[in-house]
């Protein structure tokens, strides 16, 4: 059952029993104000009848005068006239006695011939009269004013149902139309939907699809320039290994071994360009400040692991309060940024100088400085240090490193900067947030 129906049918329904509970409290209401009306006016005929035997004779009371008047009688009504002494004085309907012969006053139910009457009888000094309705009578009049009573009801019910129903169709036709938009969208367009028009419950909904759209966008572009930048890189690197390949299968004795060599090297560098891609997909597409913040971590001990991986533990000069850092930086990426730094200081520094590291804490922010010597940058290559596949004029290395170093300590709120002159050939400054 769609939205549609669904909620026709429970308003639909909830207004019927409403209604419905309406009407029969209504009806009986009714029911029994029309009964007290109709038992009013058998009483006042009672009275009326009682007042104009007040001009009647005093002997026809006291049994002085003989003879019973007989009143033509009407369909559905009776009425007698008696002292208290028992005489009928006058009447209708003389075979009724078991319906008009009553003594005490007030009103009762008799049946006559398998009819029900309404019967009212009034003591009125030395006199008795009795009035009496026919119940069918009485029924059918209850039937016309139940009929006159229902029929706007029903009218008003028919009309709430087709009101609900327009309103419902007209309520949901935003939705409608945004069913109707999403259908006859490009498979490939994931633009925001628009907000205009709809109504206000639906657009938190509209909101978060088109927070859905836009990180499916950007999972898009990421696979894309992944695609991309792996087809840019990798092209290379093997066309390098198969043609050394190709040497080696032709050649003999140390050509052959070192073909076999420059291939090695080919496919080492191919490994370590792809895992540099990985990475920096996972660091683009993956939020690593998201829920809590990561234990911290010491930086003396992600500073010897770095060290030992990129084998620059004789370079590395560094104070002893380095140990005692704090960084707010899961141990992996913590090595992974350093282990970028420090191979990019000893591939792209002057051979066998030293690399300065020093670290503080301020503010809550960890400030890591990584000085290596060499050659002065110009400020238009210091300004795409990290920029992808940017080697500058060293043709080694695969130009990603520094891209992922900032990829890492952007998205967990840090901030990286570079320098370069005065005899420093690059200083790296680190502000990461401190444990």
């Amino acid at each position: 059952m769609n939205l549609r129906l669904r909620l026709v049918a429970t308003l639909g329904i909830t207004l019927m029993l409403l209604w419905g509970i309406t009407a029969a409290w209504s009806m009986r209401d009714l029911s029994t104000q029309l009964e007290h009306s109709l038992d009013q006016r058998l009483a006042q005929s009672a009275r009326m009848v009682s007042g104009l035997l007040d001009r009647v004779p005093a002997t026809s009371w006291n049994g002085e005068e003989d003879g019973t008047s007989v009143i033509p009688s009407l369909d559905g009504i009776a009425c007698r006239v008696s002292s208290l002494r028992g005489q009928v004085v006058a009447g209708t309907h003389p075979e009724m006695n078991d319906v008009l012969a009553v003594e005490a006053e007030g009103y009762r139910y008799r049946e006559h011939n398998g009819q029900r009457w309404r019967v009212y009888t009034l003591v009125d000094n030395d006199k008795r009269i009795t009035v009496a309705d026919r119940l069918k009578e009485r029924e059918a009049l209850l039937q016309q004013v139940r009929r006159a009573a229902l029929y706007p009801f029903l009218l008003a019910l028919v009309g709430s149902l087709v009101a609900l129903w327009w309103g419902v169709t007209r309520g949901l036709a935003p939705l409608a139309k945004l069913q109707q938009r999403l259908i006859l969208r490009e498979h490939n367009d994931l633009s925001a939907l628009p907000l205009h028009g709809l109504p206000g419950e639906i657009r938190p909904l509209i909101d978060s699809f088109n927070t859905l759209l836009a990180r499916t966008r950007r999972m898009l572009e990421w696979e894309q320039r992944f695609t991309d930048d792996a087809a840019h890189e990798l092209r290379t690197p093997l066309t390098a290994v198969r043609t050394h390949l190709q040497i080696a299968r032709r050649v003999d004795g140390q050509q052959q071994y070192e073909a076999m060599q420059q291939a090695e090297a080919g496919v080492n560098r191919l490994t370590k360009t792809l895992g540099q891609l990985l990475l920096l997909a996972r660091m683009e597409s993956e939020d690593i400040t998201r829920g809590r913040r990561p234990d911290p971590t010491l930086l003396g001990r992600a500073l010897m692991t770095a060290m030992t991986e990129t084998g620059s533990s004789d370079h590395c000069h560094y104070p002893q309060g380095v140990n005692q850092v704090h960084v707010a930086l899961s141990e992996s990426l913590l090595v992974t940024v350093l282990r970028n730094l420090l191979e990019n200081a000893m591939r792209h520094g002057a051979r066998g100088a030293p690399i300065e590291i020093a670290a503080q804490e301020s503010e809550g922010m960890a400030v890591i400085d990584i000085t290596s010597q060499g050659e002065t940058i110009p400020s238009e290559h210091l300004s795409r240090l990290t920029e992808r596949f940017h080697r500058g004029d060293h043709p080694q290395g695969s130009g990603l490193g520094l891209s992922i170093v900032e990829a890492i300590v952007t998205r967990a709120e840090g901030r990286v900067t570079f320098a370069s002159g005065n005899g420093v050939g690059l200083r790296v400054t680190l502000q990461l947030p401190s444990g």
